[in-house]
């Protein structure tokens, strides 16, 4: 299946390497973050602070050229946490 394969190696490029223009990132208030620990908790990353367990996530999926501190959040990397 060309097409298919074709097609999920485009969305994980994308994943990968897009870029969110800045004005669509998504401000991190106190409900967020409060989320973010919680699933970063889930996934082994507990003990850290939230910007160090967030960072060293983001790392681990290849996500870092997207994560820019933890104030304000790229919204596919978000959707990509959640996904997990």
């Amino acid at each position: 299946t060309p097409v298919a394969e074709l097609e999920r190696l485009s969305r994980l490029h994308d994943l990968l390497f897009g870029e969110t223009p800045r004005e669509e990132w998504l401000d991190v208030d106190e409900q967020l973050a409060a989320e973010l620990r919680e699933r970063l908790d889930r996934l082994g990353y507990e003990g850290r602070s939230l910007q160090e367990a967030f960072v060293q996530w983001a790392g681990t999926q290849n996500l870092e050229e997207r994560v820019e501190g933890i104030d304000r959040l790229d919204p596919v990397v978000l959707a990509e946490l959640r996904r997990r």
